[in-house]
């Protein structure tokens, strides 16, 4: 057994209080393809919340708990406070990535913003109860990489894009990479800002 050393978990899941438990479940399965393997509600004088759903999108049994507390309140002002400020999910490739915004985008879901962060291209989203969902693919070719171009990551930190163009590249027959560099110089920018107001 050791005692000395700090051992490495790895992060299985995250769990979300939420008073809107059915609408954060379908939001979730549309987004990010979450199914719930156990759904169970809670006798009133054994938690602070009536029900718990366990949901995956993989072999693990579950990586987002959603705890259903009917008086809970959304923070209009959650900027404003310390909290999780987002969760992210990653994208194999830049098409995978940009699909899945044209799937949602079919659906009616659209992003809050999107953005080049030189080691990584990044879509975010606000689900039911206002949580920030990042959606991202890496730049670079392995995690080795990736993690030296954060180091290296330049003074702007990132550069908006619009993910329209992004897929007029790509369509267009521009590769991953170039699509990422001419990201991050400026050539696929919105035609209107975002509104960054709750964005953060």
């Amino acid at each position: 057994m050791n005692t000395e050393i700090i051992a490495h978990p790895t992060l299985q899941h995250v769990g979300i209080m939420t008073p809107n438990l059915d609408a954060m479940l379908e939001w979730y399965r549309k987004v990010l393809g979450m199914t719930v393997n156990k759904r169970v509600n809670v006798p009133a004088d054994r938690a602070p919340f009536t029900a718990v759903a366990f949901t995956s999108n993989d072999e693990i049994n579950h990586r987002i708990s959603f705890f259903e507390a009917p008086h809970a309140t959304i923070d209009s002002e959650r900027s404003r406070h310390a909290r999780v400020q987002h969760i992210a999910f990653a994208y194999g490739t830049l098409d995978d990535l940009l699909g899945t915004y044209v799937r949602l985008a079919r659906l009616g879901m659209t992003p809050m913003w999107a953005a080049d962060q030189w080691f990584q291209t990044a879509i975010y989203y606000e689900d039911p109860d206002k949580n920030i969902i990042e959606l991202n693919v890496d730049n670079f070719t392995n995690l080795w990489a990736v993690t030296e171009g954060l180091k290296e990551l330049p003074p702007q930190l990132h550069v908006f894009i619009d993910p329209e163009k992004l897929i007029a590249a790509r369509k267009a027959g521009a590769s991953p990479w170039d699509v990422h560099v001419r990201a991050f110089a400026g050539e696929f920018v919105p035609a209107k800002p975002y509104d960054l107001g709750r964005s953060y």
